[in-house]
């Protein structure tokens, strides 16, 4: 029986989501436990500083906030795992900052979940079987990992 199901999903990518937390829905209606559903808001843009972010020198930098991105990123998640959650079932939401794989890795290492259930975009050219995140997540979880195919 499962004690914990870590659900990572992508915001950005609702079908692929929806498809990825039904699946730890019925894994958690099948073997029991809580359900934790996360989401990563990933770090800025390749090449850009955060010295000089903070600074405010990056050109429009002042009006980034990441303290209200996560909290709307947060609130985002609140939303869909409301609307997406069978009326019985309730889940634990967290929402972290950077790279994306790292951030799914360090929770996994903190709740210590029995089963991650992560999603595999379709597969391009440069990708082949599972995306480049589900991917190492796959090969450093200390837990099982469940890939839904998408």
């Amino acid at each position: 029986m499962a004690n914990k199901t870590l659900v990572p999903i992508d915001l950005s990518d609702m079908e692929t989501s929806t498809k990825v937390l039904n699946a730890g829905v019925s894994s958690v209606k099948q073997n029991g436990g809580d359900l934790v559903v996360m989401a990563v808001v990933p770090d800025m843009i390749s090449g850009i500083d955060y010295r000089y972010a903070i600074r405010g020198e990056m050109g429009g930098s002042e009006d980034y906030d990441l303290k209200a991105i996560v909290q709307e990123t947060l609130d985002r998640l609140n939303e869909v795992v409301a609307d997406k959650l069978p009326d019985d079932m309730k889940a634990e939401t967290i929402v972290r900052h950077g790279s994306i794989y790292e951030q799914i890795l360090d929770v996994a290492n903190e709740i210590e979940p029995d089963q991650i259930v992560i999603g595999a975009h379709r597969p391009h050219l440069a990708d082949y079987l599972i995306g480049p995140n589900t991917a190492r997540v796959v090969r450093h979880a200390k837990c099982s990992v469940n890939v839904v195919r998408i």
